[in-house]
């Protein structure tokens, strides 16, 4: 196997201390995090920049609304990735690279069969969904309009999905990084151009993104087949192995799952928030965006915490692997507490980038205070997610974020809505108390973690 591969299995194996390799691995995914962060930023600044002041809060609310329904189609491919990584990693771990080379053919072959899917799917229930949300008038006329230009790009995405875990699997998280980095600065720059310059609103900021994902297409498919650095696949119908998928669906369909009745109780969640008025669901999604400025370390370090998992249970170092836990769950928390200390003192003047409402601007001031102030825990909350995913025990997974969203924060909420006068405060701090239960029953469900290996011999 490739030089390259062995020194990045070197150092999740072998090399302390851990923390530094979880900041070595995870500074390439950071970068990319920090760009992901600000095109989001920076894409409703500019929908906040639309002639009009009425306007400009509706497209926001729109992609606001819309966030859940996409991400309830992409949940499918993100749990795919979940469960590449945490198979693939666990082979290469075992340093069974043919293994890993099977599982990353038909992790690929099921990324592309169900972003087709789902494209279709989006493109039909879109105007569905968005009504039964109660979107009405410009909001839903918005809303249709952005996520039936952005179903076009599920296939791509599920494509870099399954990229991305093989590549994470075997340590190499460069390669990932300056694929995705072209395309979100190419996204940054069509984004004011189409959005503005070209006046095209909420269907330019669509268009951007998929432009975007179309562009690095070809270096996703490149880099899939031909790369020197890492496993490679190939594009044959023969490679399907039905003890392969089904060991993918095993560990990928609880780590979809979850995350997609999440995502249909974030589309809940909107609906409730949108009925306290456009203004407060575009606070929320204004302050979704500034605490993303916060929250990109610990997605990156969280990803890599993922990788250390998968390798070490591979190779049957069961210590190692609990350490990795520990200590990235340290630095999450770290990071986090720095991060609030930098944010919150200049979040007014943050909030008034994006918005010329005042009404928008009080109810986005408040939600970033309360969303931050829970951040170290939503740290914790990510860093179980990471165990449970690079473990392969998925079913945990699937426990803490259904639990975080269905048994806590949801019911505080229709709670607060209906016996108390609190309004959107209501909202804020349900979702602050969700996250403080969520890091409690993450603790415990990582008690109960058992670390075996996922692996078998493959024919």
């Amino acid at each position: 196997m490739n030089a390259k591969i062995d020194q990045k299995t070197q150092i999740i194996l072998y090399k302390d201390p851990i923390w530094k390799g979880l900041l070595y691995l995870s500074f390439p995914v950071f970068l990319v995090n920090v760009l992901k962060t600000l095109h989001d930023v920076v894409d409703g600044i500019f929908l906040g920049q639309v002639k009009g002041a009425e306007i400009a809060t509706s497209m926001q609310s729109a992609v606001a609304l819309t966030w859940p329904i996409f991400f309830i189609f992409i949940s499918f491919g993100m749990g795919l990735s979940v469960a590449g990584n945490a198979l693939i990693g666990q082979y290469v771990g075992k340093g069974d690279y043919v293994s890993a080379k099977k599982y990353s053919n038909n992790t690929v072959y099921i990324a592309l069969f169900l972003g087709a899917i789902f494209a279709l799917l989006a493109f039909i229930l879109a105007p569905y969904i968005l009504t039964l949300m109660g979107a009405q008038g410009s909001d839903l006329e918005y809303a249709i309009t952005y996520l039936r230009i952005r179903s076009f790009e599920l296939p791509i995405l599920f494509l870099i999905f399954a990229f991305e875990a093989v590549r994470r699997a075997t340590g190499d998280t460069t390669t990932p990084v300056i694929v995705s980095a072209v395309g979100i600065i190419l996204n940054i720059i069509l984004t004011p151009i189409l959005v503005l310059v070209l006046e095209m609103g909420v269907t330019g900021a669509a268009l951007s993104t998929v432009i975007a994902h179309v562009a690095i297409l070809p270096a996703v498919i490149y880099f899939l087949l031909r790369s020197k650095k890492s496993i490679t696949v190939n594009f044959s119908i023969k490679q399907l192995n039905k003890t392969i998928i089904k060991d993918i669906f095993d560990i990928g369909i609880p780590a979809s799952t979850g995350q997609s009745i999440q995502a249909v109780g974030f589309v809940i969640l909107n609906s409730l928030i949108y009925a306290y008025g456009t203004d407060v669901s575009a606070a929320f999604f204004i302050g979704n965006r500034i605490s993303s400025l916060v929250m990109f370390p610990v997605s990156a370090i969280s990803s890599i915490v993922a990788i250390y998992i998968a390798q070490n249970v591979g190779a049957e170092n069961i210590k190692r692997a609990k350490r990795s836990v520990r200590e990235g769950a340290i630095l999450s928390v770290i990071m986090m507490a720095l991060g609030i200390s930098l944010l919150l003192p200049f979040s007014a003047s943050i909030v008034k980038l994006f918005s010329h409402d005042s009404d928008t601007i009080q109810h986005a001031i408040t939600y970033v205070f309360y969303i931050g102030i829970g951040l170290p825990l939503m740290a914790l909350f990510q860093n179980y997610l990471s165990a449970f995913q690079g473990s392969g025990e998925t079913k945990k997974s699937f426990v803490l974020a259904i639990a975080r969203l269905w048994v806590f924060r949801l019911p505080m909420i229709l709670l607060a809505n209906k016996y108390t006068d609190l309004g959107p405060m209501g909202i804020w701090y349900a979702m602050l108390a969700s996250n403080v239960l969520a890091a409690f029953l993450g603790a415990y469900l990582y008690s109960k973690v058992k670390f075996l290996p996922k692996t078998r011999k493959v024919v």
